[in-house]
């Protein structure tokens, strides 16, 4: 794709979409914010819009969107351009990454070669070249495999530092500082400057969250036909989750779990509606964003209030433990299409396991209530490769999931998703379960539903170990991702090879105790905590959970410094 052709397509995009932000460039911060995959999907990114509307609530400063496929066609030495002016990146002060999944790593990469910017930190001591800072869940809970490329990552939830950070990006970039801004950097809390401290002993980063969800505004700004829920206002109505399901990132590393008051979610509903009015766009649609958004305290009465204002509702999924019967209501009669259930696991020991506390019973009058409804797909979500799981496990997704389908009478189908366990989660110290164990058991749950006319979506075993080797790695990983320009799972094994590593290496069970790469990072949760939740799993035992308001919560450490009701010396003897 030339760059005329990269220009007519900016511009085809922006004549589709609303609320961009157009300033002049003149004396300003310049920051091109950067999703690294598709503008479909990074336009579905809530984090996106939160940190587009922020930085650009100032005056002097200018924010300008960049994605990876912006240059998918173009030819080699073609300069990226950012979205809003056609302006090459590299010509930014600051290039804000924000980082959802391992595997964009290798999109982030290939960006920064084709804007003509040193992929490596260490090459880009000119003050010519863009700032790199980071944030987002997948680099900040483990930083070390994409610390060499960045100057800066911020660790955890960035809304109440992001107004300091920019004031320092202003002056420190403005004024040629580079050394002194990192400086500035490393000595602020929740921000990991890689270059800075001993070889091999970076301070630990304390993460960062926002104690009072009610004084930000986490809503779309920027509203188009061309992504999945592009043209939905979409609300963040809690973050953090409280369930304590052992293999959920989200679980550990956002708590606390915290609401926005309905009166909140209500008011940026109404301006959504009345926004998408005044546009001229047909739908009022509302999409609600948490980790659990049926564990909202209010989730009745949000339903029926969104309902009452003709709000077209879409969810990511509920669960069953209750289920919220008015807001699976208000999405049958919003037009939603598919409802999603994840059940994780397929019996009852293996829920247990891994803390997922439904029961069979409330999944099948989930089932019952979706057909009653009307709904045309019904979806169940597995996992595959939980910790302990056996052959009757996978057996348990078949009987629970023929079940489902002798209830539910139009268009069924699950996920076999491999399970890939995560930093900071009591099954970071667990082996991951191996690539061809995987693939065969979801090849068996493709024989034994397909004769049902169920069909089963199951993500690759080969990427899920890349993954895998993504998200447990280390800066030993750098060099390996400089290699792949065109990365496939079996150039990623030839290139670990290369360097003398394998993916045993970081897939490998690891001792509680031994030092893990993510140490650097300090999620608030006590490792004595996730120990306790790891040796439960191994009996078979439900874990704790820390709803808003109970007072267990601070028992993981992430509430209070102080009050602890369940000493260390306990959590060690279980």
């Amino acid at each position: 794709m030339s760059r005329w052709k990269q220009t007519a397509s900016a511009r085809t995009q922006l004549a589709n979409e609303t609320g961009a932000i157009h300033k002049d460039h003149g004396g300003k911060l310049t920051v091109a914010l950067a999703y690294p995959n598709t503008y479909a999907v990074g336009m579905s990114s809530l984090a996106l819009h939160i940190l587009y509307r922020e930085f650009n609530r100032r005056a002097d400063v200018v924010c300008e969107r960049v994605f990876w496929d912006a240059f998918a066609d173009a030819p080699e030495g073609a300069d990226l351009l950012s979205l809003e002016s056609q302006t090459p990146v590299a010509d930014f002060g600051v290039w804000a990454f924000t980082v959802s999944f391992e595997m964009d790593y290798f999109n982030i990469i290939a960006m920064l070669r084709r804007a003509g910017v040193p992929p490596l930190a260490a090459d880009r001591r000119d003050e010519g070249w863009p700032l790199l800072i980071a944030g987002g869940p997948a680099v900040s809970m483990n930083p070390e495999p994409m610390a060499p490329f960045f100057d800066a990552i911020i660790i955890g939830e960035a809304e109440e530092l992001l107004p300091g950070l920019i004031e320092l990006m202003h002056d420190g970039i403005l004024d040629d500082e580079r050394e002194r801004l990192l400086d500035a950097f490393d000595a602020l809390p929740g921000v990991y400057v890689p270059a800075r401290g001993a070889p091999g002993a970076p301070r630990r980063i304390e993460r960062l969250w926002v104690r009072d969800l009610a004084r930000v505004e986490p809503m779309s700004c920027l509203y188009t036909p061309d992504a999945e829920l592009g043209d939905r206002h979409l609300i963040e109505i809690a973050r953090g989750c409280g369930r304590g399901c052992r293999f959920c990132l989200a679980g550990y590393v956002y708590r606390p779990p915290r609401e926005q008051p309905v009166e909140n979610i209500l008011a940026w509903a109404r301006e959504g509606i009345e926004r998408a009015w005044s546009e001229g766009r047909d739908l009022a649609g509302v999409g609600l964003v948490s980790a659990a958004v049926s564990d909202h305290s209010q989730i009745d009465e949000l339903a029926e209030a969104l309902r009452a204002m003709d709000a077209r509702i879409s969810i990511s999924s509920m669960r069953t433990d209750p289920i919220s019967v008015p807001m699976v209501r208000a999405l049958a009669e919003s037009g939603t299409q598919t409802l999603t259930i994840a059940p994780e696991a397929g019996t009852e020991r293996l829920r247990t396991v891994i803390n997922k506390g439904q029961s069979e019973e409330s999944l099948l009058a989930a089932v019952e209530l979706a057909q009653a409804l009307g709904f045309p797909q019904l979806k169940l979500y597995f996992m595959i490769g939980h910790p302990s799981e056996t052959d009757e496990d996978i057996q348990g997704i078949i009987d629970l999931t023929l079940k489902a389908r002798a209830i539910f009478r139009r268009n069924l189908s699950i996920n076999a998703t491999p399970f890939v366990p995560k930093p900071h989660t009591p099954f970071q110290w667990a082996a991951m379960t191996p690539a061809n164990v995987i693939g065969a058991r979801q090849k068996q749950l493709q024989r034994a539903l397909g004769r049902s006319q169920i069909r089963v979506n199951a993500d690759s075993a080969a990427w899920a170990e890349v993954q895998g080797v993504l998200s447990r790695g280390d800066r030993r990983l750098a060099p390996v991702l400089l290699e792949l320009e065109r990365p496939t799972p079996a150039a990623m094994r030839a290139a670990l090879a290369r360097h003398g590593l394998s993916p045993q290496d970081f897939l490998g069970a690891r001792a509680p105790g031994e030092p893990l790469p993510w140490d650097i990072v300090e999620s608030g949760v006590r490792p004595q905590y996730l120990r306790y939740e790891y040796n439960m799993a191994a009996k078979d035992k439900p874990g704790l959970h820390c709803p808003p308001g109970a007072l267990d919560c601070v028992t993981c450490g992430v509430c209070s410094t102080e009050i602890t009701l369940m000493p260390d010396v306990a959590l060690s003897r279980v």
